[in-house]
């Protein structure tokens, strides 16, 4: 029934009424509408059904037999109406349903209304940013409904690091991005969605390539040598940002002056960027899926001289530095218009993302879990990136005062690279006189074919068939974590988590590429990343106008790094490539590494709110790390902050221009440790020197020495 409903209302231009407690929707009915009158489907539909109906304007309204269809009639009327804000400005948009049914509008660009109801019905009046309003439908034929601000948005949970705040409680500079917003714009990059959607962060595309990181500088640069990015903290613990689809986030909170980054310490001064992915919920199973496709493409290729221009330029500048002209006519005639080696270089790029994310569960345990798939060509040929990501939350309530939470994420990308400026140079710089092949098929090389020629150029086609570079990485990152509430108020959260990143970089450049031999080489590299986290926090409500928080934390990370690389020269064919070092006649010396590092901390943090308006922030953070000299490895980095609701005040009550108001003062100390772990201390490296040449070197100097004597 519902099926036939939905398709005689897509194509025609009637709406249907009906009591939910009158019509069975799931009722199997056979209708055909095809080239029908509106009575004849009516007629098949109703048909052995205890239903009859009434036409309306454009509505139809089923009833039940045994009541009239005057009576029917004289329950339905149409009301309208505008809905404005408090400055009179219409709410474009707006929902306005009769509540308890699907029956429903929304307001047009003079934010106004029309809608058939029934007269006794209860109209809801929505809009997001708005508080709802209902009114009843008797005795109205035409209102106007003035709309509210809401201030839920002042009572969001708001991330601030080890803890959580309410927005209107917040004493430090934090701004924080909802999934709604992030997913406003298509793009699978973090950096890329907060572009331009949090004040004091400047975000920058550095580089074009597929997969490539945006360069984020939260209230300017701090050091001169060192690291400037921010640090990422994904479910409570440092990450990386390309681990996550956007689609999988829930809040993104950012951490810009000193008093809100200093609880993070040596490693707080570049800002803070605190990412929450989405947790598990309570309520039945739901499937959500999201997709987008796309295509890249270069916006406006350079004009460029074709060949015939080229000749001719050259021509005009040999005549002024030779005398004579370097091409003759018939030379010139038979460049025609040459080759055009950005279309060589450039593509159509597709960009495709796909996520699918099943979460569910009762009030003891919930689970999410989730894939996603994105896959990005560049514009410039044998560019691409691609990434998998496996995400998955279970929470679970093992009684009143224990529970236990596991996240996990997984995540494989491969990337291919390429040499991106200097093909770009060669395809802007390269002559279009002659093309990527010679007469016999070998690739040409662009260096010196005319004496005008630059020398500094790669064929790239050449590049294309014969180089090849491929990264991939493997990267898990997964936590756990016991939380204990003893008595009201008091929560205990002992959490562990583990990160590993396993790297492989495959670089292989074949014997046909010009003056090549054949070169290979192979790098890896393993990242192991150990972090606990012991917190206790205390809420309390004194008399409902003191509100207290006090945070206590001791916190450990250790992070190893190993790496080894390999590579040689000079191989008869490209069929092995990169996976048989040992066929090169020149097997180059193999390097390795190993860093290790160590973080311990201490920290705590007491917030105090006196009636939501007066607020206080006081924290202490105590930093050990091994990257500095003896002596040197603490730090402390103490910060405080006041703020005052001033909106919340009786006296700005009547002021209509204001809907909150708040001044704030902070102060904060913050550090970095973006250094070398060995900086600080004397280090030894190897070499390799030749022993007989120094040999003879030395008998050569001595004996020099001694026909001077």
């Amino acid at each position: 029934m519902q099926e036939a409903l939905d398709e005689v209302k897509k194509q025609t231009e009637f709406s249907f009424w009906y009591r939910n407690e009158e019509v069975n929707l799931s009722k199997k009915v056979s209708v055909k509408i095809d080239r029908e009158n509106i009575q004849e489907v009516m007629a098949q539909l109703l048909s052995g059904q205890d239903l009859t109906y009434a036409i309306n304007e454009k509505h139809i309204i089923i009833y039940k037999k045994n009541s009239s269809v005057e009576q029917q009639k004289q329950v339905q009327k149409r009301i309208s109406g505008i809905v404005t804000d408090r400055n009179g400005e219409p709410v474009i948009g707006d929902n306005v349903v009769e509540k308890g049914t699907t029956n429903g509008t929304i307001t047009d660009m003079e934010g106004k209304f029309s809608l058939m109801v029934d007269e006794y019905s209860t109209i809801l009046v929505s809009y997001i940013g708005f508080l709802s309003q209902e009114f009843r439908a008797k005795g109205e034929s035409y209102i106007k409904i003035l709309l509210e601000e809401s201030n839920r948005q002042l009572d969001e949970v708001v991330v601030i690091g080890y803890g959580t705040v309410k927005k209107s409680d917040l004493t430090g500079s934090v701004a924080s991005v909802k999934s709604d917003a992030i997913m406003d714009l298509p793009t699978n990059n973090i950096s890329q969605a907060l572009q331009g959607r949090v004040p004091g962060v400047q975000i920058q595309q550095n580089s074009g390539a597929p997969g490539a990181n945006m360069q984020i500088r939260i209230r300017g640069a701090n050091s001169i040598s060192g690291n400037n990015e921010p640090l990422w903290i994904i479910n409570g613990f440092p990450g990386d940002q390309s681990m996550i689809n956007s689609s999988d986030i829930e809040s993104v909170e950012v951490l810009k002056d000193a008093s809100a980054t200093a609880i993070y310490g040596s490693r707080g001064a570049n800002g803070v960027i605190i990412v929450t992915t989405k947790q598990a919920k309570e309520g039945r199973v739901s499937v959500d899926y999201e997709g987008s496709y796309s295509v890249q493409s270069v916006r406006k290729r350079l004009e460029l001289m074709d060949a015939a221009e080229y000749a001719n330029y050259y021509n005009l500048f040999w005549e002024n530095t030779k005398g004579e002209k370097y091409f003759s006519q018939d030379e010139i005639a038979r460049f025609g218009k040459g080759t055009d080696w950005q279309d060589l270089i450039f593509r159509s790029a597709p960009v495709q993302d796909h996520s699918l994310t099943v979460n569910g569960g009762n009030e003891k345990t919930q689970f999410a879990v989730g894939a996603s798939y994105y896959n990005q060509e560049g514009v410039i040929k044998n560019n691409d990136y691609q990434r998998i990501v496996l995400r998955a939350n279970i929470n679970h309530e093992i009684n009143k005062k224990f529970s236990i939470s596991y996240n996990s994420i997984l995540s494989r990308t491969g990337q291919s690279l390429t040499d991106e400026e200097n093909i770009l140079l060669s395809a802007l710089s390269a002559t279009p006189t002659v093309g990527p092949y010679m007469e016999d098929g070998q690739y040409r090389l662009l260096n010196g074919i005319y004496p005008f020629s630059p020398d500094n150029l790669i064929n790239p086609i050449a590049y294309f068939n014969e180089v090849s570079k491929k990264q991939v990485d493997n990267k898990v990152m997964a936590n756990i974590a016991l939380t204990y509430k003893p008595i009201d108020g008091l929560s205990i959260k002992i959490s562990g988590n583990v990160s590993n990143t396993d790297t492989r970089l495959d670089s292989y450049t074949g014997v046909e590429y010009p003056n090549s031999s054949g070169s290979a080489g192979v790098s890896s590299s393993n990242g192991l990343t150990l972090n606990s986290d012991n917190i206790i926090t205390y809420n309390k409500t004194i008399n409902k106008d003191h509100t207290i928080t006090a945070t206590g934390a001791f916190t450990y990370e250790k992070y190893t790094g190993k790496s080894l690389s390999a590579s040689g020269s000079g191989f008869l064919s490209d069929a092995a490539g990169s996976y048989d070092l040992g066929s090169a006649t020149t097997i180059n010396t193999p390097s390795s590494s190993y860093t290790d590092w160590a973080l311990l901390s201490w920290l705590g943090r007491f917030n105090y709110s006196y009636k939501g308006k007066y607020l206080a922030t006081v924290s202490f953070r105590a930093d050990g790390s091994s990257r500095y000299s003896k002596g040197n490895k603490w730090g402390y980095f103490p910060s405080g902050a006041l703020a005052w609701r001033f909106s919340e005040e009786g006296f700005m009550k009547d002021l209509p221009f204001i809907s909150n108001g708040k001044l704030r003062i902070g102060y904060g100390q913050t550090g970095s440790t973006a250094i070398n772990p060995y900086y600080t201390l004397d280090m030894l490296s190897s070499g390799k020197v030749i022993l007989d040449w120094i040999w003879d070197f030395l008998i050569t100097v001595c004996v020099l020495r001694l026909t001077i004597i």
